[in-house]
């Protein structure tokens, strides 16, 4: 009997990790990926440093993440609600590790980075699907974005405690993503809207690390120096680009560049008082100079004490309203 039992037992154990080997390239809609969504729930309780624990869920993120690219390279769009869910529910737990870490005064700067680094990267894999699935399916992918960028920023403001230069550069380099981004979907009016307010709200955080570094004087010059350089490489972009896309899209291409140059001037000012060099001014063409000036002057009477608001509050165009908010 006891041997009985004990086949019984061996059967069952070896057709389970049959099951559990046979899950993990499931993909949404099939039969055996409820059993590998599963097998990583268990994963998540594994113990572990708090190192291993946030880059085991960062790695199921992106689990979720390869599921989209396949699901929409095989037409499979209908299930990509159940992936993007995966990735919402993945990244929130690898943030709340992250914050949970910090709030005990771990040593958790390489860990911030790596997840700022990712989610960074994500966006751009976005980028790609969005552009493959079918209208039907872009609503889950502009959620899957705003979720990306929210642990973006999430990670940045922890790195940033510490180092305010790197975040800067961080930031920059993502900024400059979001710009190819326009140039490269330069007459899709929709893609080159998205790209916009993501680039905007990376330049908004720019002025939040403008102000953590002033606030401890950490590196303050250096952060300063950083963002005026490339403000005057994103305007610059935003001028060539400016003359590629459709007629509707140019006006918030004037407002960006409008902002970008109002804190451009300020931060420029800041530096001269300082001592440090100034970079030179951006090379407009005429016309558009003209028009960014006229956004300017309207900006000006609209907010007369100097503060602009950052686009989630800024009314939008006439005709430019984008469903895809990515506040």
């Amino acid at each position: 009997m006891v041997g009985i039992i004990l086949a019984i037992v061996l059967t069952l154990s070896a057709a389970a990790g049959g099951i559990a080997y046979a899950s993990q390239d499931s993909m949404p809609g099939d039969t055996f990926y409820p059993v590998k969504l599963g097998i990583e729930q268990m994963r998540v309780m594994l113990p572990g440093s708090e190192v291993v624990k946030v880059e085991r869920t960062l790695r199921f993120a992106e689990r979720r993440i390869e599921e989209m690219q396949a699901l929409a390279e095989n037409e499979r769009s209908q299930y990509m609600g159940m992936s993007v869910e995966g990735y919402d529910s993945a990244l929130n737990i690898t943030l709340t590790r992250l914050d949970w870490a910090q709030n005990r005064g771990l040593a958790i700067g390489n860990l911030t980075a790596l997840v700022a680094n990712a989610t960074a990267k994500h966006l751009c894999v976005f980028d790609s699907v969005y552009d493959m699935v079918p209208p039907t399916a872009r609503e889950a992918i502009a959620h899957a974005m705003n979720v990306s960028e929210t642990g973006y920023f999430h990670a940045l403001v922890a790195l940033s405690k510490n180092n305010t230069v790197r975040v800067a550069e961080m930031n920059l380099a993502a900024m400059e993503g979001r710009l190819n981004r326009v140039r490269t979907r330069s007459q899709n009016a929709e893609v080159v809207q998205i790209a916009l307010q993501q680039f905007e709200a990376m330049a908004d955080f720019n002025e939040q690390i403008s102000q953590i570094a002033q606030g401890r004087i950490l590196n303050m010059t250096e952060v300063e120096d950083l963002i005026a350089a490339a403000t005057l490489k994103h305007l610059e972009m935003l001028a060539d680009v400016w003359e590629k896309v459709p007629g509707q899209a140019q006006p918030a291409i004037e407002r960006v560049m409008a902002n970008l140059m109002i804190c451009q001037q300020n931060r420029v000012e800041a530096l001269e008082q300082k001592g440090a060099k100034a970079p030179p001014s951006p090379q407009i063409p005429e016309k558009i100079r003209i028009r960014v000036q006229q956004r300017i002057q309207e900006q000006e009477q609209q907010w007369p004490d100097g503060t602009i608001p950052s686009w989630q509050e800024v009314p939008a165009e006439a005709g430019q309203q984008n469903s895809h908010s990515l506040g």
